[in-house]
């Protein structure tokens, strides 16, 4: 009997023939050809932190997650080569000690380097781009069990297609991407009105080397923070804050069980136990404040827009969902990225500003998510290929404008659909042969 499997938030589940737990890329490939043999098609997962089905299957499940370690850190080259199912955490912990640190993050840590590619996982700030931009180097597993390695000039394309590819394109079993000197970052919040905000975007975007706001839509005014480097030391007791803000976490996870006796309990919670209000300043490890543990689980949206685009974007979701009237208990979201240049990058072309919006886990709080998911998508939003959609290849073709060639690489290195699910092909289509097939 098959084993159900089901993803962090429980937003998606399934059940695989086979649950396979390969410890190296020998075991990868040993996998595969058993899958091919049986006719299975196989998805890889990581910290099946997804919001949707993305690596859902009912054929073979790789869970990479035994297919962890830092492999080598080369300060002179300023890189880290990892396998693909070391956690964040994990990859940031063995940076610090040598020394080293990646230049962005996101606030996620649990998840695994290759889940993090695959799906656009990003931090904050106009400098820097999705994590994936800062791979210069995979090692992937294709349908036929080939090993490929790439690199910025052995094989730029594949590697530009295999930073962001959703899983479709093989099994990543090795990452190489640059990592900086270890820094500190000066936190500093501060709040302004939301409109005052939106008026200056592009201005308050650039003002720091990270930059986050938060707006809850019955509030007018917006919270920001912003993450200046610094040659400071760590502030006594700054280790203390990703704690506290976990308690923040915890709090709206409460206001969210209370909105199930009604729509204004959520506004009465969050004015009856008032938010975490952070210290006017403190210094810490990049890699700690950048991130914190989430102990409450949730749903989670997120669109990336043309970064001009976000104020009339969310000026609209501010009417949309002051009349929808339910409210989350999680403030909406907005941070910044650098361009990508990976064809299925949420971020490709575009300095990106990223709109997020998390809930609790409700079927009344999934009709939110697609009403906001409906406000972004008419600003031209590309969404977060991790988090809660509905978008379809029919949608999201027209917004990327090297779709073809991902689509080509796909339709060499996969032609007979062994990476695709229900849920990939609705996103990116059917392979020619599946297709052909039919």
């Amino acid at each position: 009997m098959s084993t159900e499997w089901r993803t962090w938030s429980r937003a998606s589940r399934c059940r695989p023939q086979r649950i396979a737990r390969p410890r190296d890329e020998s075991e990868v490939v040993a996998e595969l050809g058993r899958a091919a043999a049986a006719g299975q098609t196989v998805r890889a997962v990581g910290a099946g932190h997804s919001f949707n089905s993305l690596v859902c299957t009912d054929g073979t499940l790789l869970d990479m997650s035994s297919c962890a370690g830092v492999e080598r850190i080369d300060p002179d080259a300023s890189t880290v080569t990892v396998r693909a199912g070391t956690s964040l955490a994990a990859l940031n912990t063995a940076l610090h000690r040598a020394g080293m640190a990646l230049p962005n993050a996101g606030t996620i840590t649990s998840q695994t380097v290759a889940g993090a590619l695959a799906t656009g996982n990003h931090g904050t700030g106009l400098a820097h781009g999705p994590f994936a931009g800062l791979a210069v180097a995979l090692r992937l597993v294709t349908a036929d069990g080939t090993v490929r390695d790439c690199d910025e000039r052995s094989d730029p394309e594949l590697l530009r297609c295999a930073r962001t590819s959703l899983g479709a394109l093989g099994v990543v079993t090795r990452v190489t991407v640059r990592v900086v000197p270890a820094f500190r970052l000066r936190s500093a919040p501060g709040s302004r009105p939301l409109e005052e905000l939106l008026d200056g975007f592009d201005e308050w975007a650039g003002s720091a080397d990270h930059v986050s706001a938060t707006w809850l839509p019955w509030l007018d005014n917006a919270s920001t923070r912003a993450l200046h480097r610094t040659e400071d030391r760590a502030d006594r007791g700054a280790r203390l804050r990703p704690l506290l803000s976990s308690v923040e976490e915890v709090r709206c996870g409460l206001a969210g069980l209370a909105s199930r006796l009604g729509p204004g309990m959520v506004r009465w919670v969050s004015q009856t136990l008032p938010p975490y209000r952070p210290p006017a300043s403190y210094v810490d490890s990049s890699f700690q404040a950048f991130s914190f543990p989430q102990p409450v689980r949730f749903f989670a949206l997120e669109h990336a827009l043309a970064l001009a685009g976000v104020p009339d974007a969310v000026r609209e979701l501010r009417g949309a969902l002051r009349r929808f009237g339910l409210y989350s208990p999680y403030a909406l979201l907005m941070r910044v990225g650098a361009a990508d240049d990976a064809p299925l990058s949420p971020a490709y072309g575009r300095a990106t500003g990223y709109v997020n919006l998390t809930v609790p886990r409700s079927a009344r709080y999934v009709e939110l998510l697609r009403m906001v998911e409906h406000v972004l998508r008419e600003h031209g939003a590309r969404p977060h290929w991790g988090k809660a959609h509905t978008a379809t290849a029919e949608i999201l073709r027209p917004r990327y404008p090297e779709w073809d060639t991902f689509a080509r690489m796909r339709a060499e290195l996969d032609p007979d659909g062994r990476f695709t699910n229900d849920h990939l092909a609705r996103l990116l289509g059917e392979p020619a042969r599946m297709r052909a097939g039919r």
